[in-house]
C-alpha cells in the first residue's frame, strides 16, 4: 500500500518488468442471484415457470461470463440486476408491482465490499434501471441514499436511462385470479451478490415493492444492513421478502456480523436468521463468503434462485429442498451448535479474525485513497507521529509530516500516482495490540507496471489500527 512510493526511484526505470505476485491458491469466483421469494412455484403455470427459469439462466450467464473473464464483482452486480430489472417477468424494473395509487416507486441499492461504499435510491418513477443509478449515487455523491423526486431527478442530471411511467404498466395484461396459496403472495424483488477473482466481494438488490403498498413506502431492498450488505472480510448479503422484518431485524448485517464476531460460517449464520429470526413465510437469503462459499435459503413456499462458480457450478431453482437448508440430520458444520450467546465479548479475546478484518479494511482504504490520487486520505492510516518510520531503498524516513512530503514530491499528481493493487497479505500477531502484515504491490502507471513486496507494523491505538512501520522493496519478475 503505502509501499509504492519506497519504491518511487525504480519506477519508469526503463529495466523494470512486471511483477508477479506469489499466490497462496488458486483464485475463484462465484456468484448468485435470486428472482423473488414468496409464491409457490407448484402452483404457477407451464409458461411462468418457464419464464422464470429461462430469466433466471440469462441473468446468470452474463455474471458468470463476465466473472469468468475477470471482471469486478462489482460490476457482474450491477449487469445481472439490470437484465433482471429489464424482464417483466420479475418484480424489479419493468416489472414493478403497483402502489395503492396505481404507479410503480422502485429501490435498489448496491455495495463494494472492498471498502464498504454504498449507494441506493428509494420510490424513483422514471428511472428504467435503479440498480445503475444506486451506483452512481455511490460514486458520484458523498451520500448513501437519494429518495423521490430528489433521486429521480439526480438521474435525470447524470443521463441515465429515463422511461415514462406508463413504460412499467406497458407489458400487463388482463390476468384470472392469483393461483398462488391464500397468505402466500410472491414477495418479487432481486439481488445479487458476487465474489471476483481478486478477492472482492459485491451485493446488490433491486424491486417494485409490495403490491399495493402505500406510496412512499420503502422496504428493505434500499436500506444498506437490511436487504443488501457486502464486506471481504466476511461475505456479500441479498435478501428478499417482507422488508419491514428484514429491517427490523438489520438481517444483513448480522449475518456478517456472526461470522466476525461469533466464527460462525455463512450456512450457519444464514440458517440462523432463516429458522429462529425471522417467522416462516417472511422471505429469503443468498449470500456467497469471502472463500466462496455460496448459500441460498427460503421458508416460503419458493425462491427463484441461481448459482454458478469457478468449479463450474451452474444452477437454477424456483424452488429448494428443505427451504435450502442442510437437514437436521446430516452432519452439521462445526460451528453449528455454538451459540451467540456462549462467544466471549470481542474485546476479552482480542479476536485475530476481527482485528486483520479491521486492518484489511484499512489497507483497501488506502489502495483506494491512492488510485483516486488523494495522498492525504492515504496517510491516515499511518501514525501521525514523529516517531514513525518510512525505509525504501536504504533510505528511512522519519516522522509523519516528512513521510507525506515525500510521497508529494515523488507524486505530485495522480498520472504520477498511477494505480496500486496489493494482494497475498500474512498476518502475525505481535501482541495484543500489534501486527506485522506482509505483503504484494504492484503499480501500475503506464506500459511498465512495477512491484515487489512490503512489510507493516500495525498498532492498536485508542483511535484504531495505525502503520507505525513501514519497509517497501522493489523486484524484477523472475
Amino acid at each position: 500500500m503505502m509501499v509504492v512510493s519506497m519504491a518511487s526511484s525504480l519506477i519508469g526505470s526503463p529495466t523494470a518488468r512486471p511483477v508477479h505476485a506469489e499466490t497462496a491458491g488458486a483464485k475463484r469466483w462465484a456468484i448468485v442471484i435470486h428472482g423473488g421469494a414468496g409464491g409457490d412455484p407448484s402452483k404457477w403455470s407451464d409458461e411462468k415457470r418457464n419464464a422464470r427459469r429461462d430469466g433466471l439462466e440469462a441473468a446468470l450467464k452474463i455474471g458468470r461470463d463476465l466473472l469468468a473473464a475477470g471482471g469486478s464483482s462489482l460490476d457482474a452486480v450491477e449487469a445481472v440486476i439490470r437484465s433482471l430489472e429489464d424482464n417483466a417477468n420479475f418484480n424489479a424494473g419493468r416489472g414493478a408491482v403497483l402502489t395503492q395509487a396505481g404507479n410503480a416507486e422502485l429501490d435498489a441499492s448496491i455495495m463494494d465490499g472492498r471498502n464498504r461504499a454504498c449507494g441506493a435510491v428509494a420510490g424513483v418513477t422514471t428511472v428504467k434501471n435503479p440498480i445503475s443509478t444506486a451506483r452512481l449515487v455511490m460514486t458520484d455523491t458523498k451520500h448513501v441514499l437519494l429518495a423521490g423526486r430528489g433521486a429521480d431527478a439526480f438521474a435525470a442530471a447524470q443521463k441515465v436511462p429515463l422511461v415514462d411511467p406508463k413504460y412499467f404498466l406497458s407489458h400487463r395484461r388482463p390476468t384470472p385470479p392469483r393461483s398462488d396459496a391464500p397468505g402466500h403472495p410472491h414477495l418479487g424483488t432481486v439481488g445479487c451478490v458476487a465474489l471476483d477473482f481478486e478477492g472482492n466481494l459485491a451485493a446488490g438488490t433491486s424491486t417494485g415493492g409490495t403490491a399495493k403498498k402505500l406510496p412512499g413506502r420503502v422496504g428493505d431492498s434500499p436500506i444498506v444492513g437490511a436487504g443488501t450488505f457486502a464486506d471481504n472480510a466476511s461475505c456479500a448479503v441479498s435478501g428478499t421478502g417482507v422488508g419491514e422484518e428484514y429491517i427490523r431485524n438489520a438481517v444483513a448485517y448480522d449475518i456478517a456480523a456472526q461470522m466476525l464476531y461469533a466464527g460462525r460460517s455463512l450456512e450457519t449464520a444464514v440458517t440462523e436468521i432463516m429458522t429462529e429470526r425471522l417467522q416462516p413465510g417472511i422471505g429469503g437469503l443468498i449470500g456467497v463468503s469471502h472463500d466462496g462459499q455460496i448459500v441460498m435459503q427460503h421458508n416460503t413456499p419458493g425462491m427463484s434462485c441461481a448459482a454458478a462458480d469457478s468449479g463450474g457450478r451452474f444452477e437454477t431453482h424456483l424452488a429448494r429442498d428443505n427451504g435450502g437448508r442442510v437437514p437436521a440430520d446430516a452432519a452439521k458444520p462445526i460451528d453449528a451448535a455454538k451459540p451467540i450467546d456462549a462467544v466471549k465479548p470481542i474485546d476479552a479475546v482480542k479476536s485475530s479474525d476481527v482485528d486483520e478484518a479491521e486492518i484489511r479494511r484499512l489497507i483497501d482504504r488506502q489502495a483506494d485513497a491512492w488510485n483516486a490520487g488523494d495522498l492525504d486520505r492515504f496517510m491516515d492510516v499511518y501514525w501521525n507521529d514523529e516517531a514513525l518510520t518510512f525505509s525504501s531503498g536504504g533510505n528511512v524516513t522519519r516522522g509523519w509530516a516528512a513521510t507525506l512530503q515525500r510521497y508529494k514530491r515523488r507524486y505530485p499528481d495522480k498520472a504520477t500516482m498511477g494505480n496500486v493493487a496489493f494482494s497475498d497479505l500474512e498476518f502475525q500477531r505481535l501482541g495484543d495490540d500489534a501486527f506485522q502484515v506482509l505483503g504484494v504491490w504492484q503499480l501500475t502507471r503506464d506500459a511498465t507496471p512495477i512491484g515487489g513486496r512490503f512489510t507493516l507494523v500495525f498498532r492498536r491505538f485508542d483511535e484504531g489500527w495505525r502503520i507505525v512501520h513501514d519497509h517497501t522493496s522493489v523486484r524484477d519478475a523472475p
